[in-house]
């Protein structure tokens, strides 16, 4: 100890002392020391969390290393996919200890860790949007704990990401292989998690059968995500008197909560400057633009007698558990009437005369095989999806809409437009694999004198 510090060593033993002799007087223990079984963690594993465990393990470094070696904005969103799948992780372990929910707004802290991630989701209308929209779209998966049961769900929200992978796919098949990666590591996600439910919860999540918690309860005690900093406060032992001997007792070694301060020199203390001289002007942030919300209505799903019509109107993605609306139609002379939804999925089971989809923003449409036509009108980002026949599809005013014609209807299919924009009609060759063409929305127009007629043609734009 050099001459420059000894008086201040002498003071702090002497501090010590002091300490030592208040808490012999007044009965205070010295803090335990830590104590290595009381870390060991008690009771065995499920096998289903010790299985999701490994299927994350397999799964999740793919997918994020083929995020990241495409653009950092996709490392984002890779990293937010990830999160979410470690939070139902959480879900699970608190699920094998939990007994059945009768209700089933326990899960809802659980969902709103997803949502929180699936926030994190760009949606940028660029090269790599189709990348986000198959990531934004796997989110869906994570609803399955909700589902009696989850395998059918898990397969057709796949085939939603599917959608946005083989769009992918078809652009980059013969140019980019790290393209391809991504789509594989995306379906590795996908099959896994169906294998796994398929293996472990084929009628619902396999909660404990006798002597489990309430599911509320336990998700009261689901842990919170450190942020770094709280990760790397250091930590003093204990408390009161003992908590502070244990810790000036680190003085001599380097490891107190002081170690590696910068000593704060006069001019770089702010106490002493003066108030005003070298204050920064206050900068007012701009309020954030809100955009207001469309007050759609309570939800309505009917069938009316009069007209073979199935009303579905204001749905969203909140207005159902699993997310998705079913229609089950037993007539073919019934009709499907879709008004004002916002982010629903609708699926049509059966064979009907007609579906109106009308006024509806970023939903989604499946239908088996319709006798007449699909009609959208007034929609915006549109999603339709025909798996059985349909003769004609028309779309008016429609800004966004996206049509995914089966095999069997491809060379059957006609198109009718008007007043739109951004439409695209998919469909599978003859190896399944997709194709995707735009629909044309420039035109040439050429008067004939002569005959007083005009012809039209398909602008050079589309000529590739």
């Amino acid at each position: 100890m050099s001459s420059s510090t000894a008086p201040l060593g002498e003071t702090l033993d002497s501090i010590l002392a002091r300490l030592s002799a208040l808490e012999s007087g007044a009965g205070i223990k010295p803090p335990p020391a830590p104590s290595s079984s009381s870390s060991a963690t008690g009771g065995g594993e499920v096998p289903f969390v010790t299985a999701y465990k490994k299927y994350l393990s397999t799964v999740l470094p793919p997918l994020t290393s083929s995020c990241s070696a495409l653009s950092s904005r996709l490392s984002t969103s890779g990293s937010a996919v990830s999160s979410a799948w470690d939070a139902q992780l959480n879900f699970l372990e608190v699920a094998s200890k939990s007994k059945k929910p009768s209700d089933q707004n326990a899960l809802q802290p659980f969902f709103k860790v997803y949502m929180e991630e699936k926030g994190k989701v760009g949606r940028e209308r660029d090269e790599w949007e189709n990348h986000e929209k198959a990531l934004g779209e796997m989110f869906g998966l994570l609803q399955w704990i909700m589902i009696p049961k989850p395998k059918d769900y898990l397969v057709e929200i796949s085939g939603a990401v599917d959608f946005w992978t083989n769009k992918i796919r078809v652009q980059y098949k013969k140019t980019d292989p790290k393209q391809i990666e991504f789509c594989e590591a995306v379906k590795g996600v996908m099959g896994g998690l169906v294998d796994y439910v398929k293996e472990y919860h084929l009628a619902g999540v396999s909660y404990k059968m006798n002597g489990g918690i309430d599911l509320s309860s336990a998700s009261a005690s689901v842990p919170a995500k450190a942020s770094p900093a709280a990760t790397q406060k250091p930590k003093i032992g204990g408390g009161g008197a003992g908590g502070l001997l244990a810790e000036l007792s680190k003085k001599s070694t380097g490891d107190s909560a002081a170690t590696g301060l910068k000593k704060v020199t006069k001019d770089q203390q702010t106490w002493r400057k003066e108030f005003g001289g070298e204050k920064a002007a206050v900068v007012t942030a701009k309020k954030p633009v809100v955009k207001k919300k469309v007050d759609l209505g309570p939800p309505v799903f009917e069938f009316k007698d009069q007209g073979m019509k199935w009303i579905v109107e204001n749905q969203t993605a909140e207005s159902n558990p699993n997310g998705v609306l079913t229609v089950e139609v037993t007539d073919p002379k019934q009709q499907v009437y879709i008004y004002k939804c916002e982010g629903a999925t609708i699926d049509i089971k059966g064979k009907c005369k007609g579906v109106v989809v009308d006024t509806c923003t970023k939903s989604n449409v499946l239908c088996d095989s319709i006798i007449s036509c699909l009609e959208a009108v007034n929609g915006k980002r549109l999603k339709l999806q025909i798996r059985g026949i349909c003769p004609s599809v028309a779309i008016d005013k429609t800004d966004g809409c996206l049509t995914y014609l089966s095999k069997d209807t491809a060379g059957v299919t006609t198109f009718v437009t008007s007043k739109s924009s951004e439409m695209n009609v998919s469909w599978p060759d003859e190896n399944d694999d997709y194709q995707e063409k735009a629909i044309p929305e420039q035109f040439q127009h050429k008067l004939d004198v002569g005959t007083g007629t005009i012809s039209s043609d398909i602008s050079d734009l589309y000529s590739h």
